[in-house]
Protein backbone atom coordinates (compact mmCIF):
# COMPACT_ATOMS: atom_id res chain seq x y z
CA UNK A 1 0.00 0.00 0.00
CA UNK A 2 2.83 2.31 0.94
CA UNK A 3 4.52 1.43 -2.34
CA UNK A 4 1.39 2.35 -4.32
CA UNK A 5 1.06 5.66 -2.46
CA UNK A 6 4.70 6.47 -3.14
CA UNK A 7 4.24 5.61 -6.81
CA UNK A 8 1.18 7.86 -7.10
CA UNK A 9 3.00 10.70 -5.36
CA UNK A 10 5.90 10.34 -7.78
CA UNK A 11 3.58 10.43 -10.79
CA UNK A 12 1.90 13.55 -9.39
CA UNK A 13 5.24 15.31 -8.89
CA UNK A 14 6.36 14.47 -12.43
CA UNK A 15 3.05 15.77 -13.85
CA UNK A 16 3.39 19.02 -11.92
CA UNK A 17 6.98 19.45 -13.12
CA UNK A 18 5.98 18.84 -16.73
CA UNK A 19 3.09 21.29 -16.43
CA UNK A 20 5.42 23.96 -15.04
CA UNK A 21 7.97 23.31 -17.78
CA UNK A 22 5.24 23.47 -20.44
CA UNK A 23 3.88 26.71 -18.97
CA UNK A 24 7.39 28.21 -19.08
CA UNK A 25 7.79 27.18 -22.72
CA UNK A 26 4.43 28.74 -23.61
CA UNK A 27 5.37 32.03 -21.90
CA UNK A 28 8.70 32.14 -23.73
CA UNK A 29 7.03 31.38 -27.06
CA UNK A 30 4.43 34.09 -26.59
CA UNK A 31 7.15 36.60 -25.71
CA UNK A 32 9.04 35.69 -28.88
CA UNK A 33 5.86 36.08 -30.90
CA UNK A 34 5.16 39.50 -29.42
CA UNK A 35 8.71 40.73 -29.99
CA UNK A 36 8.56 39.40 -33.56
CA UNK A 37 5.58 41.62 -34.41
CA UNK A 38 6.91 44.79 -32.82
CA UNK A 39 9.12 47.41 -34.42
CA UNK A 40 12.88 46.92 -33.82
CA UNK A 41 12.78 50.01 -31.55
CA UNK A 42 9.72 50.62 -29.43
CA UNK A 43 10.51 54.31 -29.05
CA UNK A 44 10.11 54.95 -32.79
CA UNK A 45 7.06 57.08 -33.50
CA UNK A 46 5.53 58.45 -36.68
CA UNK A 47 5.37 62.23 -37.17
CA UNK A 48 3.05 64.35 -39.29
CA UNK A 49 3.26 63.61 -43.03
CA UNK A 50 4.20 65.93 -45.88
CA UNK A 51 2.90 65.35 -49.41
CA UNK A 52 3.80 66.58 -52.87
CA UNK A 53 1.97 65.34 -55.95
CA UNK A 54 1.67 61.56 -55.43
CA UNK A 55 4.46 61.15 -52.85
CA UNK A 56 3.83 61.24 -49.08
CA UNK A 57 6.61 61.06 -46.49
CA UNK A 58 6.15 60.34 -42.78
CA UNK A 59 9.13 61.19 -40.54
CA UNK A 60 10.19 58.56 -38.01
CA UNK A 61 11.29 60.10 -34.71
CA UNK A 62 13.28 58.66 -31.83
CA UNK A 63 14.16 59.92 -28.36
CA UNK A 64 16.96 57.37 -27.95
CA UNK A 65 19.21 57.76 -30.96
CA UNK A 66 22.39 55.66 -30.91
CA UNK A 67 25.87 56.97 -31.58
CA UNK A 68 27.11 56.78 -35.17
CA UNK A 69 30.31 58.81 -35.04
CA UNK A 70 32.49 55.77 -35.65
CA UNK A 71 30.89 55.06 -39.05
CA UNK A 72 31.55 56.52 -42.50
CA UNK A 73 29.16 56.34 -45.48
CA UNK A 74 30.13 55.33 -49.01
CA UNK A 75 29.74 58.91 -50.26
CA UNK A 76 31.93 60.28 -47.46
CA UNK A 77 34.56 57.62 -48.08
CA UNK A 78 34.72 58.27 -51.83
CA UNK A 79 34.94 62.03 -51.35
CA UNK A 80 37.83 61.63 -48.93
CA UNK A 81 39.59 59.14 -51.26
CA UNK A 82 39.92 56.76 -48.31
CA UNK A 83 37.46 54.19 -49.65
CA UNK A 84 38.34 52.43 -52.89
CA UNK A 85 36.19 50.18 -55.07
CA UNK A 86 37.70 47.73 -57.52
CA UNK A 87 36.60 45.04 -59.93
CA UNK A 88 36.86 41.51 -58.56
CA UNK A 89 38.21 38.89 -60.94
CA UNK A 90 37.03 35.34 -61.31
CA UNK A 91 40.14 34.30 -59.38
CA UNK A 92 38.77 36.18 -56.37
CA UNK A 93 41.46 38.85 -56.53
CA UNK A 94 40.89 42.58 -56.72
CA UNK A 95 41.87 44.03 -60.10
CA UNK A 96 42.55 47.74 -59.93
CA UNK A 97 41.60 49.93 -62.84
CA UNK A 98 44.13 52.34 -64.37
CA UNK A 99 43.39 55.04 -66.93
CA UNK A 100 45.80 53.48 -69.43
CA UNK A 101 45.03 49.81 -68.83
CA UNK A 102 41.87 47.75 -69.11
CA UNK A 103 41.24 44.88 -66.74
CA UNK A 104 40.69 41.44 -68.19
CA UNK A 105 37.25 40.02 -68.93
CA UNK A 106 37.35 37.77 -65.88
CA UNK A 107 35.85 40.56 -63.80
CA UNK A 108 32.56 39.53 -62.19
CA UNK A 109 29.20 41.21 -62.81
CA UNK A 110 27.79 40.58 -59.35
CA UNK A 111 30.82 41.15 -57.15
CA UNK A 112 33.14 44.06 -56.45
CA UNK A 113 35.84 44.63 -53.84
CA UNK A 114 35.90 47.47 -51.30
CA UNK A 115 38.98 48.65 -49.43
CA UNK A 116 38.34 50.90 -46.46
CA UNK A 117 41.24 53.10 -45.33
CA UNK A 118 39.03 55.64 -43.52
CA UNK A 119 39.87 54.50 -40.00
CA UNK A 120 36.13 54.05 -39.37
CA UNK A 121 33.65 51.30 -40.17
CA UNK A 122 32.08 51.75 -43.61
CA UNK A 123 28.32 51.37 -44.03
CA UNK A 124 26.95 50.14 -47.36
CA UNK A 125 23.19 50.25 -47.92
CA UNK A 126 21.32 48.04 -50.41
CA UNK A 127 20.53 50.05 -53.54
CA UNK A 128 23.42 52.52 -53.33
CA UNK A 129 24.70 53.14 -56.84
CA UNK A 130 28.38 52.51 -57.59
CA UNK A 131 29.23 54.44 -60.75
CA UNK A 132 32.00 53.34 -63.12
CA UNK A 133 34.12 50.29 -63.82
CA UNK A 134 32.92 47.97 -66.54
CA UNK A 135 29.31 48.83 -65.69
CA UNK A 136 27.32 50.70 -63.04
CA UNK A 137 26.12 48.58 -60.12
CA UNK A 138 24.14 48.85 -56.90
CA UNK A 139 25.00 47.37 -53.51
CA UNK A 140 23.19 44.04 -53.11
CA UNK A 141 22.55 44.10 -49.37
CA UNK A 142 23.34 46.13 -46.27
CA UNK A 143 26.75 45.45 -44.78
CA UNK A 144 29.56 46.98 -42.74
CA UNK A 145 33.20 46.94 -43.91
CA UNK A 146 35.88 47.33 -41.27
CA UNK A 147 38.86 49.62 -41.82
CA UNK A 148 41.55 47.35 -43.20
CA UNK A 149 44.09 47.28 -46.01
CA UNK A 150 42.50 44.13 -47.40
CA UNK A 151 39.92 44.36 -50.25
CA UNK A 152 36.60 42.89 -49.08
CA UNK A 153 34.25 41.29 -51.67
CA UNK A 154 30.67 42.63 -51.74
CA UNK A 155 27.58 41.47 -53.61
CA UNK A 156 26.28 43.87 -56.25
CA UNK A 157 23.72 44.01 -59.07
CA UNK A 158 24.19 45.63 -62.46
CA UNK A 159 22.02 48.65 -63.32
CA UNK A 160 23.55 49.18 -66.77
CA UNK A 161 22.51 46.30 -68.96
CA UNK A 162 24.25 47.31 -72.19
CA UNK A 163 27.86 47.92 -71.13
CA UNK A 164 30.71 45.62 -70.14
CA UNK A 165 33.69 47.79 -70.87
CA UNK A 166 35.60 50.73 -69.51
CA UNK A 167 39.10 51.45 -68.33
CA UNK A 168 38.52 54.04 -65.64
CA UNK A 169 37.98 53.46 -61.97
CA UNK A 170 35.06 54.00 -59.61
CA UNK A 171 34.19 57.30 -58.01
CA UNK A 172 35.90 60.09 -60.00
CA UNK A 173 34.67 61.92 -63.11
CA UNK A 174 36.17 64.50 -65.42
CA UNK A 175 34.82 68.00 -65.95
CA UNK A 176 31.69 67.29 -63.97
CA UNK A 177 30.44 69.17 -60.91
CA UNK A 178 29.67 67.02 -57.91
CA UNK A 179 26.32 68.74 -57.31
CA UNK A 180 24.38 68.26 -54.11
CA UNK A 181 24.91 65.51 -51.63
CA UNK A 182 21.96 63.71 -53.08
CA UNK A 183 23.01 64.05 -56.68
CA UNK A 184 23.67 61.18 -59.00
CA UNK A 185 27.14 60.62 -60.37
CA UNK A 186 27.88 61.96 -63.81
CA UNK A 187 29.65 60.63 -66.82
CA UNK A 188 28.97 58.97 -70.13
CA UNK A 189 28.40 55.35 -70.93
CA UNK A 190 32.12 54.72 -70.70
CA UNK A 191 32.00 54.91 -66.94
CA UNK A 192 33.56 57.17 -64.37
CA UNK A 193 35.42 56.54 -61.20
CA UNK A 194 38.32 56.36 -58.87
CA UNK A 195 39.27 53.11 -57.27
CA UNK A 196 42.92 52.28 -57.47
CA UNK A 197 44.15 54.49 -54.69
CA UNK A 198 47.23 54.77 -56.86
CA UNK A 199 48.01 57.36 -59.50
CA UNK A 200 47.33 61.02 -60.00
CA UNK A 201 45.40 63.32 -57.71
CA UNK A 202 42.32 65.27 -58.78
CA UNK A 203 43.03 68.00 -61.27
CA UNK A 204 41.24 71.28 -61.89
CA UNK A 205 37.72 70.77 -63.20
CA UNK A 206 37.51 67.27 -61.75
CA UNK A 207 35.42 66.08 -58.86
CA UNK A 208 34.22 62.97 -57.13
CA UNK A 209 31.16 61.39 -58.77
CA UNK A 210 28.83 60.24 -56.04
CA UNK A 211 26.22 57.68 -56.94
CA UNK A 212 22.55 57.92 -56.09
CA UNK A 213 20.14 55.30 -54.81
CA UNK A 214 18.02 52.84 -56.76
CA UNK A 215 14.25 53.20 -56.33
CA UNK A 216 12.59 51.03 -53.65
CA UNK A 217 11.07 48.69 -56.24
CA UNK A 218 14.54 48.01 -57.70
CA UNK A 219 16.06 47.64 -54.22
CA UNK A 220 13.39 45.03 -53.46
CA UNK A 221 14.29 43.07 -56.59
CA UNK A 222 17.94 43.06 -55.53
CA UNK A 223 17.86 42.40 -51.81
CA UNK A 224 14.60 40.43 -51.51
CA UNK A 225 14.27 38.59 -54.84
CA UNK A 226 18.04 38.58 -55.46
CA UNK A 227 17.39 38.54 -59.20
CA UNK A 228 19.67 40.29 -61.67
CA UNK A 229 17.09 39.90 -64.43
CA UNK A 230 14.37 41.57 -62.37
CA UNK A 231 16.74 44.42 -61.43
CA UNK A 232 17.37 45.03 -65.15
CA UNK A 233 13.64 44.84 -65.83
CA UNK A 234 12.94 47.39 -63.09
CA UNK A 235 15.49 49.84 -64.52
CA UNK A 236 14.14 49.33 -68.05
CA UNK A 237 10.56 49.90 -66.90
CA UNK A 238 11.47 53.19 -65.20
CA UNK A 239 13.31 54.36 -68.32
CA UNK A 240 10.37 53.45 -70.56
CA UNK A 241 7.74 55.13 -68.38
CA UNK A 242 9.83 58.32 -68.23
CA UNK A 243 10.64 58.24 -71.99
CA UNK A 244 14.39 57.97 -71.39
CA UNK A 245 16.66 56.19 -73.84
CA UNK A 246 20.38 55.51 -73.49
CA UNK A 247 22.90 53.42 -75.36
CA UNK A 248 23.62 51.25 -72.32
CA UNK A 249 20.21 51.16 -70.61
CA UNK A 250 21.65 52.57 -67.39
CA UNK A 251 19.75 53.84 -64.38
CA UNK A 252 22.04 56.86 -64.17
CA UNK A 253 20.67 58.16 -67.47
CA UNK A 254 17.13 58.15 -66.07
CA UNK A 255 18.19 60.40 -63.20
CA UNK A 256 20.22 62.64 -65.54
CA UNK A 257 17.47 63.12 -68.12
CA UNK A 258 16.58 66.84 -68.22
CA UNK A 259 12.84 66.29 -68.09
CA UNK A 260 13.10 63.83 -65.19
CA UNK A 261 15.68 65.94 -63.37
CA UNK A 262 13.43 69.02 -63.41
CA UNK A 263 10.59 67.02 -61.87
CA UNK A 264 12.88 65.52 -59.24
CA UNK A 265 13.99 69.04 -58.32
CA UNK A 266 10.35 69.93 -57.66
CA UNK A 267 10.04 67.03 -55.24
CA UNK A 268 13.34 67.96 -53.60
CA UNK A 269 12.23 71.55 -53.00
CA UNK A 270 8.90 70.39 -51.58
CA UNK A 271 10.51 68.09 -49.00
CA UNK A 272 13.79 69.91 -48.40
CA UNK A 273 12.96 71.53 -45.06
CA UNK A 274 10.49 69.09 -43.56
CA UNK A 275 12.94 67.07 -41.47
CA UNK A 276 15.14 69.55 -39.59
CA UNK A 277 14.76 68.20 -36.07
CA UNK A 278 17.50 66.06 -34.55
CA UNK A 279 14.85 63.55 -33.45
CA UNK A 280 14.20 62.42 -37.03
CA UNK A 281 16.02 59.16 -37.73
CA UNK A 282 14.09 57.86 -40.74
CA UNK A 283 11.03 57.99 -42.97
CA UNK A 284 8.14 55.93 -44.25
CA UNK A 285 7.33 56.73 -47.90
CA UNK A 286 4.08 56.18 -49.80
CA UNK A 287 3.19 56.61 -53.48
CA UNK A 288 -0.41 56.98 -54.64
CA UNK A 289 -1.64 56.20 -51.12
CA UNK A 290 0.37 52.95 -50.87
CA UNK A 291 3.39 52.56 -48.60
CA UNK A 292 6.46 51.55 -50.61
CA UNK A 293 9.37 51.74 -48.18
CA UNK A 294 10.64 52.52 -44.69
CA UNK A 295 14.26 53.51 -43.96
CA UNK A 296 15.32 54.15 -40.37
CA UNK A 297 18.86 54.75 -39.09
CA UNK A 298 20.68 54.63 -35.78
CA UNK A 299 20.69 58.42 -35.43
CA UNK A 300 19.92 61.71 -37.13
CA UNK A 301 23.43 62.18 -38.56
CA UNK A 302 23.30 58.94 -40.52
CA UNK A 303 19.77 59.70 -41.67
CA UNK A 304 20.82 63.15 -42.91
CA UNK A 305 23.72 61.62 -44.85
CA UNK A 306 21.37 59.31 -46.77
CA UNK A 307 18.22 61.44 -46.94
CA UNK A 308 18.97 63.49 -50.14
CA UNK A 309 19.55 60.49 -52.38
CA UNK A 310 16.83 58.42 -50.73
CA UNK A 311 14.38 61.26 -51.36
CA UNK A 312 15.34 61.26 -55.05
CA UNK A 313 14.84 57.51 -55.21
CA UNK A 314 11.35 57.82 -53.69
CA UNK A 315 10.57 60.68 -56.08
CA UNK A 316 11.71 58.68 -59.12
CA UNK A 317 9.46 55.80 -58.08
CA UNK A 318 6.60 58.29 -57.72
CA UNK A 319 7.32 59.64 -61.22
CA UNK A 320 7.47 56.10 -62.59
CA UNK A 321 4.21 54.98 -60.96
CA UNK A 322 1.18 54.39 -63.14
CA UNK A 323 -1.30 57.25 -63.21
CA UNK A 324 -4.03 56.80 -60.64
CA UNK A 325 -6.31 58.81 -58.44
CA UNK A 326 -4.36 60.52 -55.67
CA UNK A 327 -5.32 58.70 -52.49
CA UNK A 328 -4.64 60.05 -49.02
CA UNK A 329 -2.86 57.83 -46.54
CA UNK A 330 -3.12 58.06 -42.76
CA UNK A 331 -0.53 57.86 -40.03
CA UNK A 332 -1.98 54.55 -38.82
CA UNK A 333 -1.08 52.89 -42.14
CA UNK A 334 2.51 54.11 -41.86
CA UNK A 335 2.68 52.84 -38.27
CA UNK A 336 1.31 49.46 -39.33
CA UNK A 337 3.90 49.15 -42.11
CA UNK A 338 6.74 50.04 -39.77
CA UNK A 339 5.56 47.51 -37.17
CA UNK A 340 4.40 44.64 -39.39
CA UNK A 341 6.55 41.53 -39.43
CA UNK A 342 5.25 38.38 -41.08
CA UNK A 343 6.66 35.38 -42.88
CA UNK A 344 10.02 33.66 -42.52
CA UNK A 345 13.26 34.99 -41.08
CA UNK A 346 16.82 34.43 -42.26
CA UNK A 347 19.88 35.40 -40.25
CA UNK A 348 23.12 36.05 -42.11
CA UNK A 349 25.01 34.83 -39.07
CA UNK A 350 27.86 36.61 -37.37
CA UNK A 351 30.01 38.42 -39.92
CA UNK A 352 33.22 40.11 -38.85
CA UNK A 353 31.59 43.52 -38.30
CA UNK A 354 27.84 43.06 -38.62
CA UNK A 355 24.73 40.90 -38.48
CA UNK A 356 21.95 41.15 -41.07
CA UNK A 357 18.50 39.76 -40.30
CA UNK A 358 16.12 39.35 -43.26
CA UNK A 359 12.39 38.70 -42.99
CA UNK A 360 10.23 37.84 -46.02
CA UNK A 361 6.48 37.63 -46.46
CA UNK A 362 4.18 37.79 -49.46
CA UNK A 363 3.56 41.49 -48.79
CA UNK A 364 6.99 42.88 -47.99
CA UNK A 365 10.57 42.21 -46.93
CA UNK A 366 12.48 43.76 -44.04
CA UNK A 367 16.19 43.95 -43.26
CA UNK A 368 17.91 44.83 -39.98
CA UNK A 369 21.61 45.73 -40.06
CA UNK A 370 23.28 45.46 -36.65
CA UNK A 371 26.80 46.46 -35.70
CA UNK A 372 28.80 43.81 -33.87
CA UNK A 373 30.43 46.37 -31.60
CA UNK A 374 30.65 45.73 -27.85
CA UNK A 375 27.15 47.14 -27.54
CA UNK A 376 24.99 45.86 -30.39
CA UNK A 377 23.37 48.70 -32.30
CA UNK A 378 20.73 48.66 -35.01
CA UNK A 379 22.38 50.74 -37.74
CA UNK A 380 19.74 50.58 -40.49
CA UNK A 381 16.25 49.16 -40.75
CA UNK A 382 14.65 48.85 -44.18
CA UNK A 383 11.27 47.45 -45.17
CA UNK A 384 10.23 47.39 -48.83
CA UNK A 385 6.84 46.54 -50.25
CA UNK A 386 6.79 43.74 -52.80
CA UNK A 387 5.44 44.81 -56.17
Amino acid sequence: MKTLAALLAGVLLVALALAGSSRNRIVKASRQARSHTETPHRDWRIGSPTSFDNLTVFPVLSEQAASGDDFVTLDEGLRSHKVFITELGADGRSHRLRSQRRIDDNAEVNRLAVTNHSGKKLILIAGEMIIGGKQDRIVGHDCIIEATAKPVPIDVFCVEHGRWSGSESFGQSRNVGSGSGGGVGSGNGGGVGRGSGVGRSLGRGESVAIGGMAMPNVREKAQAKKSQTEVWNGVAESAQVNNVTSTTGDLKSVYKDKHVSRKLDDYERAFKAILPTSKVVGVVAAVNGRVISADVFANHRLFQAYWPKMLKSYALEALSAADSEKTEIGRSEAEAFLARVEGTTEDSGEQSAYRLVENQSTKDASFELESRAARRTLIHFNRVSKQ
